[in-house]
């Protein structure tokens, strides 16, 4: 059978590619908040869920050292092809698949981390068990998330959805469906909780803020010149989420939520 086209691959690939070469520091901020809820470790084996081009699989290797084991995976082939380009460490392995496809050792991993990319994913409760299999006793899962209600949330929905060019039909978590997740999935309830995560981007200008946007989320659908889609995509970030002036930097507000799981 034919592999269907993930939603990230071909030109949206490209184009999320382009934006996080071209605004290499612009998410610092997201790794520090890898850094202090997945708190990786030397000699870990950790499972990376929807990384997409890996953003965080430098980091996260390097972290875990050459005694560590870390599978990034990904519906999309482009973007891992994308990564493997980039980064070669004997520690990172990859696997083509959605979290609830991969398919690895019962008990065999110490973590499970994945950051903006659940509500891509389509089949949630299975994911969910996937992750409690794949943990250790002891272990943990981090999923950092968009949840119903926020601010970025109506950003995806209302412009994100509408514009990008492979559309952008998701689940967003409420906090109590995720903890349903976790329960079908065979956790403790008493051993899960979440945790507010202010994320700021951060940019010399609106209209590096409003090219980097544009190009990662691929708006492509906007009427107009790509400057003017590009100006469109920072009045509307302005408008939903939110854009401060900070010594001497333009910080677009990114309001997620970490769920931690152990198991």
């Amino acid at each position: 059978m034919k592999r269907k086209q993930a939603e990230f691959d071909g030109e949206r690939a490209n184009l999320y590619e382009l934006a996080i070469a071209k605004f290499p520091d612009s998410r610092k901020n997201d790794i520090e908040a890898m850094l202090k809820t997945l708190e990786p470790k030397q000699g870990e084996r950790i499972i990376g869920l929807g990384e997409g081009n890996g953003y965080f699989s430098k980091a996260i290797s390097e972290a875990i050292g050459v005694k560590g084991y870390y599978l990034v995976t990904d519906p999309s082939k482009d973007q891992l092809e994308n990564l493997v380009r980039r980064i070669n460490l004997p520690q990172m392995h990859v696997q083509v698949a959605g979290a609830e496809e991969i398919e690895v050792p019962e008990s065999s991993f110490d973590k499970v981390w994945c950051f903006g990319g659940f509500h891509h994913v389509h089949n949630q409760t299975e994911a969910m068990k996937r992750i409690y299999n794949a943990l250790i006793n002891g272990g943990k899962a981090i999923i950092c998330e968009v949840f119903q209600g926020s601010n970025l949330a109506r950003h995806f929905d209302s412009f994100v959805a509408r514009y990008c060019v492979t559309g952008h039909e998701v689940k967003f978590l409420s906090e109590e469906f995720a903890r349903t997740l976790c329960y079908l999935a065979g956790f403790d309830e008493t051993k899960i909780r979440t945790e507010e995560l202010p994320q700021k981007w951060i940019f010399d200008s609106e209209k590096d803020l409003g090219e980097f946007i544009y190009n990662l989320h691929a708006i492509t659908l906007l009427t107009g010149t790509e400057e003017e889609k590009i100006q469109q995509t920072l009045e509307s970030c302005k408008k939903i989420l939110g854009v401060n002036y900070n010594n001497r930097k333009y910080e677009l507000n990114w309001p997620m939520k970490a769920l931690i799981i152990e198991k």
